[in-house]
């Protein structure tokens, strides 16, 4: 006969089953930082202070019309353009204990100096972004005539495109090296376009054979002259569209299409981006008892638009927003 369990006992098996844990911590959710790929890059040297000047001479009104003879004719007066900055610092930091640092089953110290280097080059896109969207040469979609006014069906598409890069040219922006011209795109927004079927019978019928196909791939490419770099850091400006009744405002996606020169970047030489580690008992009297150790970030930044009419904003509603 089987021996019984006496009374607040357990089963041996059921004691010793415990939790696992895997060694290897999850990956994050990271957007993919393509901003600042695209500003003219530049740095301000030790001591050379924080405001920083970009400048350029307006380009001459052409004159065509005949000189008199032994008359010079009218005196042309140059004018400078200034653009003016101040770069600043960022940064963001987490404490750990020293017990945390010696017992945790997680290395936290390096799961977290990989997460605060995702946060600082999130940060870098997102201050650039907010620089870039701030052109005053904006498109709006289809029939609107303001930002409030953009709503259902007013999508991006291949019109809208052939619209933005004909503004590029008339203004006569430069595109970059590689011969094209460059737009940030939402998520949602490239669901637009491949669903545009002007663009899908492009691909289809002029794009590259096989699996290379943006078809098969889900990667814009080039279209028109034009690179697209898809990120959901891409800008929304959220319920600022036109009413709906069902759900308010319509969230308005702004799509960057930028040329060469368009937008600056600059950074302090002196004060370049770090990842900075302080070991327990480094602080002196902030941690009599050698307990806490801190881990952060900082990096120096300041972005401008260079020139307004090389970079043109798309505001438009996605299908899959709200709108």
């Amino acid at each position: 006969m089987p021996l019984s369990l006496r009374s607040g006992a357990t089963a041996l098996g059921a004691s010793e089953d415990k939790q696992f844990y895997l060694r290897k911590m999850l990956s994050r959710a990271v957007p993919k930082k393509v901003h600042a790929q695209f500003g003219l890059k530049d740095f301000v040297p030790a001591r050379g202070g924080q405001s920083v000047e970009w400048r350029r001479l307006s380009a001459f009104t052409t004159s065509v019309t005949a000189l008199v003879e032994g008359t010079p004719g009218a005196e042309t007066i140059p004018t400078v353009v200034t653009i003016a900055a101040t770069v600043n610092q960022y940064g963001m930091f987490y404490r750990q204990t020293e017990v945390s640092a010696s017992q945790s089953i997680d290395d936290l110290r390096a799961e977290g100096a990989e997460a605060l280097g995702e946060a600082m080059g999130d940060a870098y896109d997102l201050l650039t972004r907010n620089s870039m969207r701030g052109t005053t040469t904006i498109q709006y979609a289809s029939t609107a005539g303001s930002r409030l006014m953009v709503g259902s069906g007013m999508r991006l598409n291949a019109a809208e495109l052939r619209e933005a890069l004909a503004t590029l040219k008339t203004n006569n922006a430069m595109p970059f090296d590689d011969g094209g011209y460059k737009a940030i795109i939402h998520p949602r927004t490239e669901a637009d376009l491949f669903n545009d079927p002007t663009i899908v019978n492009a691909f289809k019928d002029a794009g590259e054979r096989g699996g290379g196909n943006p078809l098969f791939t889900g990667k814009l490419g080039r279209y028109l002259g034009c690179d697209f770099y898809t990120t959901s850091n891409a800008s929304i400006q959220a319920a600022t569209g036109l009413s709906v009744t069902s759900a308010g405002q319509a969230d308005v996606y702004q799509t960057i299409v930028t040329g060469k020169e368009a937008f600056g970047i600059v950074e302090l030489s002196a004060l370049t981006s770090d990842l900075i580690y302080h070991p327990a008992g480094s602080s002196g009297v902030w941690d009599p008892l050698n307990q806490l150790s801190s881990q952060g970030y900082k990096f120096s930044h300041t972005a401008a638009i260079l020139n307004n009419t090389w970079i043109v904003s798309i505001e438009h509603t996605t299908a899959l927003g709200v709108e």
